[in-house]
C-alpha cells in the first residue's frame, strides 16, 4: 500500500500548522498535508487500517475546534481528487433546499401540491420536511432518476404520480426519490435550476470548486454522479458545526442547522433503515441525539465509502473519502474514526 502523500511544506507552513493546532491561528487546508504532532497516532491508525484493508486510496480530514489538525492523502488521491459521495450527497442536497427555504420562497411545511396542483390526493400532501427526513412514504426507488432523458421537473412529477409505501408522516423509509421532489420543489420556488440552486447557495459561498452534480438535467439529488473532495466536503461539515457560518459569513441561518437537528423519527415506525435504529434529522443521520431531541453527532455516511461526520460535543469534523464498498471497509472506517474520537478526548 502507497502511504500518505507528505511533501515537505516550507518552514513558514510548519510554523503556521503549529500555531494553529495551539489555537492561534489556521492555515487554509491547502497549507498542510499530515497531522500535527498530538495527532501523529492517527495517522498511525489510518496507515494501519488501510493497509489491513487492502485500500489504497483515500483521504482523512480531521479538524477540531475550528483548526485543521489531520489532513492525509493516500495512494492516488489528493485535494483535487473527486469522489462519488453516493448517499453523502444527501446532506449537500439537504443544504441547499434549507437555502432556498432560508430565502423566504419555500418552507418546511410546503406541501407538494402548493407547487404540483395536479399531483395525485395519495401524493398532494407530504411536506419538504417529510422529504428530507424519509417519511414521505415515497417508493425506494424511481427509473427517472438521474436519466438524462428526463428533467427534474419530470422525474418529481413522475414520482409523485407513482405508489406510496405509506402515508406521509406514518413511516420512515429511506428512499432516494424524495430528494429529487425536494430538490424539484426548491427550481419552482427559487425559479432556478438545481445546478445554479446548489452553486449559488453552497458551492461559491463555501468555495466547493470539486463538488458537483454532473451535468445531466435531471442529478440524482440523493447519489449517483453527485462527487465532491475530502477538501470540499470539510468545508460544507464545517460550516454545519458553526452553525451555518464559514468565515464570518452566513450560508445557512441557525434555525435551518437546528431544523436539520431536530430528530424526525422519534416515535415514527421504520419501515427500512440502513442504519436500524438510528433517528434522522433532515438529510443527515442522527448518531447521537440529546435530551431536547436535537442530533449532537451528525453524518451522512455514503454505500462507497465516502463519511462525514459533525461532532458538536467535540467540536469536531471528519470526513474520511474512498471509492469501495462500505460494508467491506466498515471495520477500518470504524476504527479510524475511534483513533480520532481518542484523540480528540486526550487533548482537551
Amino acid at each position: 500500500m502507497t502511504g500518505p502523500i507528505r511533501p515537505r511544506p516550507p518552514l513558514v507552513v510548519l510554523l503556521v500548522f503549529v500555531a494553529g493546532a495551539c489555537g492561534v491561528t489556521d492555515p487554509t487546508p491547502a497549507d498542510i498535508v499530515g497531522c500535527s504532532s498530538a495527532y501523529a497516532d492517527v495517522e498511525q491508525a489510518a496507515t494501519a487500517q488501510l493497509a489491513a484493508a487492502s485500500l489504497e486510496d483515500a483521504a482523512l480530514i480531521v479538524r477540531v475546534d475550528g483548526h485543521t489538525v489531520c489532513r492525509l492523502f493516500f495512494g492516488a488521491y489528493g485535494p483535487t481528487t473527486r469522489v462519488a459521495t453516493a448517499s453523502a450527497a444527501k446532506w449537500l442536497t439537504a443544504g441547499a433546499v434549507l437555502a432556498v427555504v432560508d430565502r423566504g420562497v419555500l418552507s418546511l411545511d410546503t406541501r407538494t401540491a402548493e407547487l404540483y396542483p395536479l399531483a395525485p390526493q395519495t401524493t398532494a400532501n407530504i411536506t419538504v420536511t417529510q422529504l428530507l427526513s424519509h417519511t414521505s412514504g415515497l417508493l425506494w426507488f424511481s427509473r427517472c432518476m438521474g436519466r438524462t432523458n428526463y428533467t427534474l421537473q419530470e422525474c418529481a412529477e413522475q414520482i409523485l404520480d407513482g405508489d406510496m409505501h405509506f402515508d406521509a408522516g406514518t413511516g420512515f423509509f429511506y428512499a432516494g426519490p424524495p430528494f429529487t421532489v425536494a430538490g424539484a420543489m426548491a427550481e419552482l420556488a427559487l425559479g432556478k435550476s438545481w445546478a445554479d440552486i446548489f452553486r449559488i447557495t453552497i458551492a461559491e459561498p463555501l468555495g466547493m470548486s470539486n463538488t458537483s452534480y454532473g451535468d445531466s438535467p435531471n442529478p440524482a439529488l440523493s447519489e449517483g454522479e453527485v462527487v465532491s473532495s475530502a477538501d470540499d466536503y470539510a468545508r460544507f461539515a464545517q460550516m454545519i458545526l458553526d452553525n451555518g457560518l464559514h468565515d464570518g459569513r452566513r450560508v445557512l441561518s441557525e434555525n435551518a442547522i437546528l431544523e436539520m437537528r431536530r430528530n424526525r423519527t422519534a416515535g415514527v415506525p421504520v419501515s427500512y433503515s440502513p442504519r436500524e435504529n438510528v433517528a434522522y434529522g433532515l438529510g443527515a443521520w442522527l448518531d447521537e441525539v440529546d435530551a431536547q431531541g436535537v442530533g449532537t453527532v451528525l453524518s451522512s455516511p455514503g454505500i462507497g465509502g465516502f463519511v462525514p461526520l459533525v461532532d458538536y460535543g467535540r467540536r469536531m469534523v471528519v470526513v474520511f473519502a474512498a471509492q469501495d464498498e462500505l460494508p467491506r471497509i466498515s471495520p477500518a472506517v470504524s476504527a479510524i474514526l475511534a483513533s480520532v474520537r481518542v484523540a480528540v478526548d486526550r487533548e482537551r
